[in-house]
């Protein structure tokens, strides 16, 4: 019953007015075929000399029937054209709450869930294949009931005991369809991570990033055999479904077509005898198939309607869980004194190792503090719990003495700037790619236009067709048309174009850099530190880095070493220290001079 009220509410909010036309156009021309056939009727008995039809003139009755047969040709297709309308306007509702729901979760855990994403998949089929499954069924089924209410009438009217046989020949039908609708979704969500996996496997084959080594490593056509093996998988188990479909839907026919054989003998018989007129013989006649029809009609459509819903409860289920996941906090306050990691321990999963192992760490106010360490050593995930994408498994973060569990995510990310190690690479312009780290100002060529000096990207931007318009992909053109073809920076640019977007945030009580200069070589990673510690001096910054010799300029310095804070101290401590550090450093140094 909750998917059948979201159902209901979905399309109540896509378009109430046109939904209420369709339903009740729907209903009407449902009528139509029975008013035709009793019109019919009482034509014939007029004419076989058996007049039924009172004073009314057969002028007037053929007038109706003409008009009938008019008012159903041109009442579908406005029919047709309102239940797109109205599917339209559902499909964008579905969407924009469904996209909505994913926003207000506050970390990633949820996105890194296999079963997460098979369930978005379905949730997303019920904002592109439900919402028409739903309004054609509605409508569907309102004509076919209209239909067979007439037609059960005018049978029983005519035979009581033929209606019977009908009726009685098309109950198995209904319960055999609903059984199916259930099964067509067990098998939709059974085959949906096989169709993510074919998805997967069709954009390494078609996406530019993924071209180059497809090419090099001769990539393409194994690719090409894996996608091809998941979905002839995909479509054994459809054809299976479809086999077993056909052999219930044949049984199933061969009983109405029986049923309706028989009924027409008594009709037949029953006239023969006289106990039937004419007319009343055409519309039994016409009636019985047509009842069948219209009783095929409406469990054809209790089951599309049955199957729309079970996907509808999937995206009832992805929309309802935002909400509980997005729970409010008490805003972050600006901060004062300084952010504590009090024994704090993480791991992704309950079945995987531990990253974190009880670490302490204490980053003051105003002062820059490096986490360094080899790769895999827990660096970015100490950033992720910071920012809160991530929750700790044990311990805690303070932020001023409070714990961010307690916090906003919101309102402490809009204390924090942050440029990621994975930043992404938007196929947006190049004033956009900047402009979306602050969002109030994406707008401001000034504002924009500082960061990327800053970042040391303006004059290359500066020389793109279209400067800052220049749209960052080959593969997009831009928004609104016109413009000229984009252009793909090259990884160091993209690079630039990232720590540009943190720097649209200088302003904020925590600067992030994970990894910021990775992919510039020495002489620019030089250059982008030395902006940063200018440009931000006075900010409490987090600098994490495996080039030791980026961070010398930190305050104070972390080893992170298999999970665990092993050193701490500045540069030149460390180094007399002679521990992990100074060995990690003056082998890295010794690969610079050779």
């Amino acid at each position: 019953m909750r998917d059948l009220g979201t159902a209901v509410r979905l399309i109540w909010r896509g378009h109430r007015a046109g939904a209420l036309v369709t339903l009740t156009g729907s209903l009407v021309l449902g009528v139509v075929p029975v008013t035709a056939a009793w019109l019919t009727k009482l034509i014939v008995d007029g004419l076989a000399g058996r007049p039924s039809q009172g004073d009314v003139p057969r002028v007037l009755l053929i007038g109706g029937l003409v008009a009938a047969f008019l008012f159903g040709q041109l009442g579908q297709g406005w029919l047709r054209y309102l239940q797109e309308l109205v599917s339209r306007r559902i499909e964008f509702v579905v969407q924009s709450e469904l996209f909505a729901a994913l926003n207000r979760h506050p970390g990633l855990a949820v996105f890194e869930r296999p079963g997460f994403h098979d369930r978005l998949e379905l949730a997303q089929r019920a904002g592109q294949v439900a919402p028409h499954q739903l309004v054609t069924a509605a409508g569907g089924l309102l004509q076919a009931a209209g239909s067979l209410a007439g037609f059960v009438a005018a049978l029983i009217a005519v035979s009581p005991a033929v209606a019977g046989l009908a009726g009685a020949a098309v109950a198995p039908q209904l319960v055999a369809d609903l059984r199916l609708a259930r099964r067509r979704v067990a098998t939709q969500v059974e085959l949906s991570p096989a169709q993510r996996r074919t998805l997967f496997y069709a954009r390494l084959q078609a996406e530019p990033q993924a071209a180059k080594e497809s090419r090099i490593f001769g990539l393409g056509d194994f690719f090409h055999g894996r996608m091809v093996r998941e979905l002839d998988a995909i479509i054994r188990t459809e054809r299976a479904l479809e086999w077993r479909v056909f052999r219930v839907q044949a049984g199933l026919d061969a009983l109405s077509a029986a049923a309706i054989g028989v009924g027409m003998a008594l009709i037949v018989r029953s006239a023969m005898n006289g106990t039937l007129t004419p007319g009343d013989t055409v519309v039994a006649l016409a009636a019985l198939p047509a009842m069948a029809l219209a009783m095929a009609g409406t469990v054809q459509q209790l089951a599309v309607g049955k199957e729309a819903l079970l996907v509808v409860g999937h995206y009832r289920a992805l929309v309802a869980s935002g909400p509980a996941a997005a729970a409010e906090g008490a805003a972050a306050p600006p901060l004062r004194d300084g952010i504590t990691f009090e024994d704090v321990w993480f791991r992704y999963g309950d079945d995987l190792p531990w990253v974190l192992r009880g670490v302490n760490l204490r980053i003051r106010c105003r002062h820059s503090v490096a986490v360094v360490g080899l790769n895999g050593a827990g660096k970015s995930t100490l950033v992720k719990l910071l920012t809160r994408l991530y929750e700790p498994t044990k311990g805690r973060i303070l932020w001023d003495g409070t714990d961010i569990a307690g916090l906003d995510p919101d309102s402490l990310r809009q204390r924090i700037g942050v440029v990621f190690q994975d930043f992404m690479t938007y196929d947006l312009t190049a004033v956009e790619n900047i402009g979306l780290g602050d969002l109030r100002h994406l707008g401001d060529p000034a504002r924009v236009g500082e960061a990327a000096k800053l970042a040391g990207i303006h004059g290359a931007i500066e020389e793109l067709p279209d400067g800052y318009g220049t749209m960052l992909s080959r593969t997009h053109g831009p928004e609104h048309g016109g413009g000229r073809t984009g252009v793909m920076p090259s990884g160091g640019q993209w690079q630039r174009l990232a720590l540009a977007r943190m720097l649209m945030r200088a302003d904020r009580d925590l600067l992030i850099l994970d990894e910021p200069s990775a992919g510039l070589d020495a002489e620019a990673e030089y250059e982008v530190h030395r902006v940063i510690h200018r440009r931000t001096e006075g900010r409490t910054r987090l600098l994490v880095s495996h080039r030791l010799n980026a961070v010398r300029m930190a305050e104070l310095i972390v080893v992170l070493d298999g999970g665990v804070v092993s050193e701490a101290g500045t540069h030149q401590e460390l180094i007399g220290e002679r521990g992990r550090y100074a060995g990690l450093f003056h082998r890295q140094a010794h690969g610079y001079r050779d």
